[in-house]
């Protein structure tokens, strides 16, 4: 038995199968925490011995416990404002048609003063009823006095006709070409309010002028800071309640951090966070992106500490197939990151071609040769777009993280498979598939067993609010990447993960992405006491099972923060 302990400890869990995913993924009965951390992993007589008149003694009662998960990719406060109780956005994460994202809006209307501000949150990822797309005709019949949008996805948005004339965006408005974009429009020319990648950053930029507001990465509209304060909290109960304590958020503006600062300071945080900052680069010209970046004076990576911690800077290349920079901007951004020693987070492409990739993989490959990329946790968010073996084996010679996002592939592939010809007509991807199936493995296919086969180290988690998160169905990312199926069906063969490989993208190879695996990511004596119980043995229950597999209770540094009743 492993053991580091004066003192008795707080808690023991005892009578489980503890999955520690220790380097030999060895298997313990009990487990002694003291002091939030980990001090002995062993058999259950042994540890049992351990206990003390004040400590907690949980009998598991022959339940499965593994190592509380991580998301590598969220964008958790965006999320936490579309929580009902903090009241920011209308939610519409889960309205399958058109009909219920309209209702939502209509309810938000009659509790707003005309011409304030209504955002929503992601739509649903999946496939609509309607085998459509709202547009603003359907948004002005239940919002005419109101500017409105749709935050559709990451990159594209759906507006209304009052807020289309607040970006004076009309029949007349050329498409944008840095970033490129699409404004989608009807048979008469008039745009749609569908407004794709930088059709919808060409919007925002407009719109904040318009209301004062500084450019920022992503979503539209300010927070007051006790309502981001909310937010965060209100995103750690959905995130304890599926498991998970720890994540990487994605493309933060100062603001936004300053917002994770004071719940680190005040004590709310209880999710662990590594902060990834977002430079607006789609947004500045070329000279004004690098000047930020060989100028920045603002906390540097590796500041802070278990609960919060900086991780470097995020960009975003390409979105299926819409370029978000040129390719010369694209290579002097990482040169200049890179030689400032920045550690990036690199969103190559969702889909629609490889040739963003290509142009990352030179830049990267150019940058090497000025100061050496392997070993500092570079990382290719999503994974989508990098099914050429020759151009994985490239990133792994370059020691890249693969971020994979099964959750995400789940969803969406099925609004690529059934949305098919709508998406086409739209032109979402920029790069057109006549056939929905071979769309579909294009955008969404992720080979994991082969990346892992070839010695990439491959991350796990959702890009929510994407996709949201639900406490009924909390492994369905994990579920997805161990058997590669999706609301599509299986969409490359062959790629079937173990469950060792598993539960390692989504705690040790987390930890390691954000340099903490030694703190976190496994049971090990010493380590932060981050595990959760579970409902089912998931190393051995059928897959199907590790689908339906429920949080009985999660902890993190030994406070249990969230508890099913059972």
């Amino acid at each position: 038995m492993a053991t580091a302990i004066a003192l008795a400890p707080d808690m023991i869990l005892h009578n489980g199968k503890v999955v520690t995913v220790d380097p030999a993924f060895s298997i313990a009965e009990a487990v002694a925490i003291h002091g939030g951390k980990f001090v002995a992993v062993g058999g259950d007589a042994a540890v049992r011995r351990l206990a003390g008149p004040e400590t907690r003694v949980v009998d598991l009662r022959g339940r499965c416990v593994v190592p509380a998960f991580m998301d590598n990719h969220t964008h958790a406060l965006l999320a936490g404002l579309d929580a009902p109780e903090v009241g920011a956005k209308v939610n519409i994460a889960t309205a399958q048609s058109i009909d219920e994202i309209l209702e939502a809006i209509r309810q938000r209307v009659q509790a707003t003063p005309k011409g304030e501000w209504i955002g929503t949150s992601c739509m649903f990822r999946g496939a609509l009823k309607d085998g459509r797309f709202p547009n603003r005709h359907d948004l002005d019949r239940v919002a005419p006095d109101h500017p409105v949008y749709i935050f559709q996805s990451g990159k594209n948005i759906i507006a209304n006709t009052y807020a289309l004339r607040l970006a004076g965006i009309d029949r007349h408005t050329a498409d944008p070409t840095e970033p490129e974009g699409h404004i989608v429009r009807d048979s008469d020319g008039e745009p749609t309010g569908h407004l794709i990648a930088g059709a919808g950053d060409l919007a925002r930029r407009l719109w904040w002028e318009r209301i004062g507001q500084p450019i920022k990465k992503w979503d539209l509209l300010y927070f007051d800071r006790e309502k981001q304060l909310r937010a965060i909290e209100a995103q750690g109960r959905i995130y304890h309640a599926c498991g998970v304590v720890g994540v990487r958020e994605m493309g933060l503006s100062p603001d936004e951090l300053e917002a994770y600062i004071e719940a680190r300071r005040r004590g709310t945080l209880k999710v662990r966070t590594n902060v990834i900052l977002g430079l607006p680069a789609r947004y500045l010209p070329t000279a004004e992106v690098l000047d930020a970046i060989a100028n920045y004076f603002g906390p540097k990576q590796s500041l802070g500490d278990e609960w919060l911690s900086l991780g470097g800077l995020k960009m975003v290349v390409g979105n299926d197939g819409w370029l978000a920079y040129s390719p010369e901007k694209t290579r002097a951004m990482i040169l200049e990151a890179n030689r400032r020693g920045w550690t990036l987070c690199i969103h190559i492409n969702t889909g629609g071609g490889v040739e963003s990739t290509e142009v990352v993989l030179r830049a990267l490959e150019e940058a090497a040769r000025e100061r050496p990329v392997a070993g500092r946790r570079f990382c290719f968010e999503h994974g989508f777009g990098l099914q050429e073996r020759s151009q994985y084996l490239r990133a792994k010679a370059l020691g890249i993280i693969i971020g994979a996002n099964p959750l995400l592939a789940y969803y969406a592939s099925a609004r690529s498979m059934r949305m098919h010809q709508i998406m086409e007509q739209v032109r979402i991807a920029k790069m057109t598939e006549t056939d929905p199936w071979k769309r579909t493995v294009r955008d969404w296919g992720m080979p994991i067993r082969d990346w892992l086969e070839a010695g990439l180290t491959v991350t796990g988690g959702s890009d929510n609010p994407a996709v949201v998160y639900d406490p009924e169905h909390p492994l369905l990312g994990q579920y997805s990447a161990l058997t590669g199926e999706t609301l599509a069906g299986v969409l490359l063969p062959s790629q079937e993960l173990t469950r060792e490989q598993m539960l390692r993208m989504y705690t040790i190879n987390n930890a390691h992405a954000v340099w903490q695996e030694t703190l976190r990511g496994s049971i090990e004596v010493g380590k932060l006491a981050d595990w959760v119980v579970l409902d089912h043995d998931i190393l051995t229950c059928p897959a199907q099972e590790v689908r339906d597999t429920r949080i009985l209770m999660t902890v993190v540094g030994g406070e249990v923060v969230f508890e099913r009743e059972v």
